[in-house]
């Protein structure tokens, strides 16, 4: 299976931490059995966009990955 980005979320005694992986979501069960928080990452929107920009450049990046963005996986 192809790797997709994930946001990953360690916990540790006194902070936690959050990352991002390109990761194959075949391990995702061992991992959350392990107590990692992980997602798979739908839009990565960067600061510089403003507000009313958020839904049309997400609309844009399901379209350009081949995803339909008024489906239920989007």
């Amino acid at each position: 299976m192809a790797k997709k980005l994930m946001s990953v979320t360690v916990k540790g005694e006194r902070s936690r931490w959050c990352f991002s992986i390109y990761a194959d979501p075949q391990y995702l069960d061992e991992w959350r059995a392990d107590g990692l928080e992980i997602y798979e990452v739908c839009n990565v929107i960067p600061m510089w966009v403003p507000g009313w920009a958020v839904r049309p450049w997400c609309i844009a990046q399901d379209l350009f990955n081949f995803k339909n963005p008024w489906g239920a996986d989007s």
